[in-house]
C-alpha cells in the first residue's frame, strides 16, 4: 500500500514536470503561456492607464496569445486565455480592446465554452477615488416584440445604458469616465458545410441578459460584467469607455434611446470584435427560428454615420470607426467585394446559390458607406471605395448577368455566385440603388462606362413602367426573368431610392424620369393611406421634390 502511494506521488510529479517543460518550450514572451490559479485574478492594461480584471470562476486560466492589429483610425489588442478544469480544456476567453484615435476604446469579451457543462467568468473595471455615478438606463419603456413575416420575433433589445462617473471633490464634480454598457448575449454557433468546402455560418441566440454589478466602497467604484455559458456555446458582451462625455447634448441621448426602443430591430446592439450580430430571416441554413448573423447591411453602421453627421456626438464617431474596422475584419484577405456568409434557402432552391455569394445591394451600401465616411472624416483610404464595386457592375452587364427588357434597357441581377444554375431576379430597390451608385461614381471619376450602364438600367425600369405598381398603390418588390412580379416592398427603402435617383440624374445634366415620379407619388400615397411612418429625411425629400401635398398634415413623421 505504501509503495503504491509513493508511485502515485512520483507519477503526479512527473506529470506536472512535463506540463511545465511543455510550457517553457512554447514560451513566446515574458508573459505568454503564464498559468493563473483558479483563485488568481488576471489584469490587462488598458489605453487610459487603468486595468481590466478577469476572473474565471473555479477554472484555471492559461494565457496563450496576445496580438495587435491596426485598422483605419483604430487599433486592436486581442488576448486569449484557455480555460482548464482538472486538466480538461473547457474553452477560452478572448478579450479585444479596440482603441479609437480619440482615446476612447471598446472592450469586447467572449467566453467560448467547449464543454457540455456550464461555466462562468467576470470582467471588472475598477475606478478609484471618491466618485459618484449615474446609470442612464435604456429600459425606459417596454419594447413590443412584434412578429415579422420574414424573420419572426427578434427578442433582443438595447444596451443596458450609459454610466456616467464623476469624481466628487468638495463642492465640485469632475467627469472621470463615460461607459456605454451592453447586455450579455449567449448563443450557439451553427455551421452547415457543403461538399465543395464552402460553409454557411449563423448563430442561434440562447438568451440576452441584463447583467451588471456596480460595487462602490471606500476605494472607488467597480463595474463588473459577468459572462455565463451554459454549455457548448458563446457568451459575449462589450463596453465603450471614454474619459470625455459620449453625449454632450441630453436631447441627442434621449433621441437615441427613443429610436433604439422604437426601431430595435434595425439598431445594432449585439456588437463583437468581428462585427454586430442581427436577426436573420427564417429562410437560412442551418435552419433556426432564432438565427443571427453578420448581415453586411448592418455591419456597415449607417445609423451611426447619419447620427454623427447631424449631432457630432462622440458616441457615434466611435461607432462609425468601429464599423469601418469591422468591415475590413469581415473582408479579411479577400480584397474588393464582400461575400454573404450565410445561405438563404430560397436562393439555394431557386438558383442553386449557397454561401458565400455576392449580394449586389449589400456591396453597394458598403461602398457608399465607406466613401461617405471617408469624405466626412477626410480619410483618404476610403474616398475611392466605390470604384471596385462600380467596375463589378459594369462587368456583370458585359458578361450577361442581367435581365434584358424587351422595349430596351436591362437590369443587373441581384445576386451572383459561380455556382448559380440560372440568373436571379431583380428587385426594384437593387436596380435603383445600383443605378444611383453608378451615377455617383461617374460624377467622381468621369468614367463613361458607368454612365452607359446607368442609362440602360434607367431605360429598363422605365420600360417596365407602371407594371411595377400593385393594386393597392404600393410597388412590387421584384421582377423575375419571365417578367412576373412578386414580393412585398420595403416601407421606405425603395421610395428613398426613387427620390435619390431623380436628384442623381439632374446632377449629371439629365431630366427627371416621369415614370419615377409616378412611382414616387403612388408609393407615398400608399404609405399615408396605410398610416405607416415616414422618416423625417424622406419627408423632407418629398417636400423638396414637389410631393409635399401628399404628406401635408400627416402626423406619423418624427421630428428628426
Amino acid at each position: 500500500m505504501l509503495k503504491r502511494k509513493i508511485w502515485c506521488k512520483i507519477l503526479c510529479s512527473m506529470f506536472v514536470l512535463m506540463i511545465l517543460i511543455s510550457i517553457s518550450f512554447n514560451r513566446t514572451g515574458d508573459d505568454e503561456y503564464k498559468i493563473y490559479e483558479p483563485s488568481e485574478r488576471v489584469s490587462l492594461a488598458l489605453p487610459n492607464s487603468t486595468q481590466l480584471h478577469l476572473e474565471a470562476n473555479g477554472l484555471l486560466l492559461q494565457k496563450t496569445t496576445s496580438s495587435y492589429k491596426t485598422y483605419i483610425r483604430s487599433m486592436d489588442q486581442t488576448t486569449v486565455f484557455n480555460l482548464f478544469e482538472d486538466g480538461e480544456n473547457m474553452g477560452s476567453i478572448k478579450v479585444t480592446v479596440r482603441e479609437i484615435d480619440n482615446g476612447d476604446f471598446f472592450i469586447f469579451t467572449q467566453l467560448q465554452n467547449k464543454s457540455s457543462k456550464g461555466c462562468s467568468a467576470t470582467i471588472s473595471y475598477p475606478i478609484s477615488g471618491n466618485v459618484r455615478y449615474d446609470l442612464i438606463d435604456f429600459e425606459r419603456q417596454e419594447i413590443q416584440h412584434e412578429h415579422d413575416n420574414v424573420s419572426g420575433v427578434d427578442p433582443t433589445t438595447y444596451p443596458i445604458g450609459l454610466l456616467k462617473i464623476k469624481e466628487h471633490e468638495h463642492e465640485n464634480e469632475n467627469l472621470v469616465t463615460n461607459m456605454m454598457i451592453s447586455r450579455n448575449y449567449v448563443s450557439k454557433e451553427r455551421i452547415k458545410k457543403y461538399e465543395n468546402g464552402d460553409k454557411s455560418v449563423v448563430r442561434e441566440l440562447t438568451s440576452e441578459n441584463k447583467s451588471l454589478e456596480l460595487i462602490k466602497d471606500y476605494k472607488g467604484l467597480t463595474v463588473t460584467l459577468p459572462l455565463h455559458a451554459v454549455g457548448n456555446d458563446l457568451s459575449e458582451n462589450w463596453m465603450l469607455v471614454s474619459q470625455e462625455p459620449l453625449f454632450k447634448k441630453e436631447q441627442a441621448l434621449d433621441e437615441w434611446i427613443s429610436q433604439s426602443t422604437k426601431h430595435y430591430k434595425e439598431t445594432n446592439k449585439w456588437y463583437t470584435d468581428e462585427g454586430p450580430y442581427t436577426k436573420l430571416p427564417w429562410s437560412i441554413e442551418p435552419e433556426t427560428k432564432l438565427g443571427y448573423g453578420r448581415n453586411l447591411v448592418r455591419v456597415q453602421d449607417r445609423k451611426a454615420l447619419n447620427y454623427y453627421e447631424t449631432t457630432q456626438e462622440r458616441y457615434f464617431y466611435d461607432l462609425l470607426l468601429n464599423s469601418v474596422a469591422n468591415l475590413f475584419i469581415f473582408q479579411g484577405d479577400k480584397k474588393g467585394l464582400w461575400e454573404t456568409e450565410y445561405t438563404s434557402t430560397w436562393l439555394k432552391k431557386d438558383y442553386g446559390i449557397n454561401a458565400p455569394y455576392i449580394d449586389t445591394r449589400h456591396n453597394e451600401k458598403i461602398a457608399l458607406f465607406l466613401k461617405e465616411a471617408g469624405d466626412m472624416l477626410d480619410i483618404k483610404e476610403l474616398k475611392n471605395s466605390t470604384i471596385i464595386y462600380a467596375d463589378f457592375l459594369v462587368n456583370q452587364a458585359e458578361n450577361g448577368n442581367k435581365i434584358e427588357v424587351p422595349k430596351g434597357g436591362y437590369l443587373v441581377t441581384d445576386y451572383y455566385s459561380p455556382l448559380q444554375t440560372k440568373k436571379t431576379h431583380v428587385s426594384l430597390n437593387h436596380a435603383l440603388g445600383e443605378m444611383n451608385f453608378l451615377l455617383e461614381t461617374y460624377q467622381q471619376t468621369k468614367e463613361e462606362s458607368y454612365l452607359v450602364v446607368a442609362r440602360n438600367m434607367r431605360r429598363g425600369v422605365e420600360n417596365i413602367g407602371e407594371k411595377w405598381l400593385r393594386e393597392n398603390g404600393d410597388v412590387w418588390y421584384q421582377v423575375n426573368g419571365d417578367f412576373t412580379f412578386e414580393g412585398t416592398d420595403y416601407p421606405l427603402l425603395t421610395l428613398e431610392d426613387l427620390l435619390k435617383s431623380q436628384q442623381s440624374w439632374e446632377a449629371v445634366g439629365e431630366k427627371r424620369s416621369e415614370i419615377f415620379d409616378r412611382l414616387i407619388r403612388s408609393k407615398a400615397q400608399y404609405l399615408v393611406e396605410s398610416k405607416q411612418e415616414i422618416l423625417r429625411p424622406v419627408a423632407n425629400s418629398l417636400i423638396n421634390q414637389g410631393f409635399g401635398d401628399i404628406i401635408e398634415g400627416y402626423n406619423n413623421i418624427p421630428k428628426f
